[in-house]
């Protein structure tokens, strides 16, 4: 593939010079009126509505409204959201500055001054001494209560992508909201927009003020580079990574936020990985390494921009990265996170960030994480391989790659990810992994087009054929992610039972197979399966059964400790097996499901053996 150019030319240099025109725009310091005089013909104090009616014109500073704690909300007079509980001097003047001259011209308190008169003589004027505190309180809070009740956890919006009720795409940079109407770029301050309030924070990236072709994108010289790690999957993983860099900023805006987790030993490159990733979206991702939950939920507040963890290492005896992981799984969709303060007062955050990790060793995972995330092994280089050096334009590459997604959305919403998602459907893909895979490939292809897929081994032309690649690609790790009742009854059937045979413990597993083949005579099944509480029933037992029952109680001490020190512990086996398909698990039979076990008659869960070995099939079998 050809190296990649950025703009270059005249398009770039009007990019430039719209930037240098903005930047001195943005730098005018405000005007100082003297607060004694009138302002547009009004005299201090005196605006119609005064002390408190109304706001007073043109008031630098937005009330929000109260949220349910009769916690006043406003945005400042720097555009930023700002709580008052108590009303003072000094709070006020926080709220309106740099436009403290306003705060005492609307509520101005008078006091007396002396001065010479033309004719040599003394006499006393009225000026504005101070502010009236408690008449600008009355008017904020008079103001407030016009508002609806405000909650700064679902109508505050921060930083990053955004999707308004319309499904437009919405990037807040911070001192500005940015849209794409069919490639024009408009700009506006952050205010209430479409019943959610933007407010100013830290600057981070504005887009490049020209539109940019995919054949001049920086994306292509990116994906290059990505092509030079020893990847698991050449032609598909690359191709991952950057989807990655541009679902992260399209953050919550999206329905669903891929998480991508990088593996492998010491000199395969990860820190290069994430040094090229920071630098492509350098004032964007947010970096961190070995952090915590708490870290980065404090961090990422109301914003939606990604993080990129690196060191998220497996470590005996700690679950705290393994609450990184569940904080990635619950911003997938933009869940909540409600934590305790040491104030007794409890804290409720809203996740809309994509997350990309890296580990030698990652922490242990359920299914409901694995689902979420495209899991990326890379192999060591060969001394003579090398990773390519990377050159990276960090006050551009990120700009010009936010601009195609800009100008891009549109499409990608209409055409690339619903064919991404029929192609992917077409493969018997379930939803979860659509999701995933089908937004990483979809953002991809936004960036670079097909070509550039088509040249590192995608054939995204020919549908089938790639829908067939990715399944294959992707087989061994979605079998991995066993639904709940089926992990659960795998954790029984591979359980061992307290009795020699052999030379070896059977498993519970292996005596309900020997059953079903008819290598072990049921009453000699029955027996072996009572010494961890179950039982074992012949299909005759229930007319539309398949072959032999295998019953499991709700409780037992052989089998409380076979669940034991799992998620299954303490009964919560008998609800996840309800949890399966009812020709697999049966539980609805009345006294069909009294069994003997040990001689006690227990009401069991009958779980059809033959059905379960049909639905297992295909993952045993892809297994080997």
């Amino acid at each position: 593939m050809a190296k990649a150019q950025t703009q270059t030319g005249k398009r770039a240099i009007r990019a430039k010079f719209t930037d240098a025109m903005r930047a001195l725009d943005d730098e005018k310091p405000p005007v100082y009126c003297d607060p004694n005089q009138p302002r547009d013909g009004i005299k201090p104090g005196a605006w119609t509505g005064a002390p408190f009616a109304n706001l007073p014109p043109d008031c630098p500073v937005s009330v929000v409204g109260f949220d349910v704690d009769q916690k006043l909300w406003l945005k400042n007079a720097r555009g930023y959201l700002m709580a008052i509980e108590r009303f003072d001097a000094n709070t006020l003047t926080a709220a309106f500055s740099p436009q403290t001259d306003y705060l005492l011209w609307a509520w101005p308190a008078f006091g007396a001054k002396k001065i010479t008169n033309s004719e040599g003589g003394t006499e006393e004027i009225k000026i504005v001494k101070r502010l009236e505190v408690q008449q600008a309180a009355m008017c904020l809070q008079t103001e407030a209560g016009r508002k609806r009740v405000f909650d700064a956890h679902t109508m505050h919006r921060g930083r990053g992508g955004w999707a308004d009720k319309q499904d437009n795409f919405i990037w807040h940079s911070g001192d500005w909201l940015w849209r794409s109407d069919r490639g024009k770029l408009t700009s506006s301050r952050p205010d209430e927009y479409d019943g959610f309030l933007y407010t100013r924070g830290k600057p981070t990236i504005e887009p490049w003020h020209e539109p940019v072709a995919t054949e001049e994108s920086p994306a292509k010289r990116i994906l290059d580079d990505l092509a030079t790690w020893n990847w698991q999957r050449p032609y598909l993983d690359p191709v991952l990574v950057l989807g990655w860099i541009a679902s992260s900023i399209m953050g919550g805006a999206l329905k669903a936020r891929p998480i991508v987790f990088t593996t492998g030993g010491h000199g395969v490159g990860k820190s290069t990985l994430h040094e090229l990733i920071t630098n492509t979206l350098q004032g964007v991702v947010n970096t961190a390494v070995d952090t915590t939950a708490a870290g980065i939920y404090q961090k990422a507040k109301h914003d939606a921009l990604p993080f990129l963890v690196d060191e998220l290492e497996s470590k005996a005896g700690s679950s705290k990265n393994q609450s990184v992981i569940e904080l990635a799984r619950v911003a997938y969709t933009g869940g909540d996170i409600s934590r305790g303060g040491a104030d007794h007062e409890g804290t409720t955050f809203k996740m809309n960030s994509s997350f990309m990790f890296s580990a030698i060793n990652p922490p242990p995972m359920g299914a409901q994480d694995k689902s979420r995330m495209a899991v990326l092994n890379l192999g060591r280089l060969e001394a003579n391989d090398g990773v390519r050096k990377m050159v990276a334009n960090l006050e551009e590459d990120g700009r010009m790659i936010l601009r195609q997604v800009l100008d891009g959305w549109a499409d990608y919403k209409a055409r690339l990810l619903p064919d991404y998602w029929k192609t992917l459907h077409d493969q018997k893909l379930d939803s979860r992994a659509i999701d995933t895979f089908g937004t990483l490939l979809a953002a991809a292809e936004m960036l670079v087009g097909p070509e550039a897929l088509e040249a590192i081994g995608l054939p995204v032309t020919d549908q089938v054929q790639m829908g067939e690649i990715i399944r294959h690609a992707t087989q061994a790790e979605r079998e991995e992610n066993l639904d709940n009742w089926h992990k659960c009854l795998n954790q029984l059937l591979d359980s061992t039972i307290d009795q020699w045979r052999d030379g070896i413990k059977p498993t519970v597993g292996g005596v309900c197979d020997e059953a079903l083949r008819g290598a072990l005579e049921l009453p000699f099944a029955r027996d072996r399966l009572g010494l961890v509480n179950c039982g074992l029933m012949p299909a005759e037992h229930l007319p539309d059964a398949q072959g032999p029952l295998l019953a499991v109680p709700k409780t037992g001490p052989a089998l409380m400790r076979i669940f034991d020190g799992t998620e299954f512990h303490k009964e919560v086996h008998f609800t996840a097996l309800k949890q399966a398909p009812r020709h697999i698990v049966i539980s609805d039979r009345g006294n069909k499901q009294k069994v003997k076990i040990a001689g006690v008659p227990k009401h069991c869960l009958l779980i059809d053996l033959s059905a379960f070995q049909r639905h297992a099939a295909p993952a045993d079998s892809a297994s080997g």
